[in-house]
């Protein structure tokens, strides 16, 4: 009777790990799948912090034009780009194209979401509910770890980790 409780309890866990990513199934059948979701962890009295996931559009072209998140007051979708020599953050008030069958990455130097006006600090390891709105009227709730960012400097929200 232990031995088939501790067996129960191994498969619970190993099926908690090997939870898929979050989908958004899409009006027509498609899907957009978020992975890798992750937040650089940002000084303690910072007033922004970035967010960076791996989303995968299966189906026809989409778009995420909006985010939100709990404990936040504003999230907003921005990209990074080279002006002359400078690196330059953007806004993208229409928000970000997502290709039909194509991965989309929002990665540190690149696309991200910017994750402003905290209600209190983030701390590694604690989990941020991002929820992502796409153009076709989906949304997809998405769990993003908060985490060191490789030892670089956590207020580099562009930096490469």
């Amino acid at each position: 009777m232990i031995q088939r409780a501790c067996c129960l309890g191994l498969a619970a866990v190993i099926g908690l790990a090997a939870s898929p990513p979050a989908t958004a199934a899409g009006r027509g059948g498609a899907s957009v799948v978020a992975s890798e979701a992750w937040v650089r962890l940002p000084p303690p009295a910072a007033a922004v912090a970035a967010g960076y996931v791996e989303l995968h559009n299966g189906g026809a072209a989409n778009r995420l034009v909006a985010a939100s998140a709990a404990g936040f007051g504003q999230v907003q979708i921005h990209a990074m780009r080279m002006d002359g020599e400078v690196m330059r953050m953007q806004a993208l008030p229409d928000g970000l194209p997502l290709p039909a069958g194509k991965i989309t990455s929002l990665r540190p130097g690149g696309y991200h979401l910017m994750l402003m006006m905290p209600k209190r600090p983030l701390q590694e390891g604690q989990h941020v509910r991002v929820r992502l709105q796409f153009a076709d009227g989906d949304a997809l709730p998405v769990a993003f770890v908060v985490r060191d960012g490789m030892g670089g400097p956590a207020s580099q929200h562009g930096a490469n980790r």
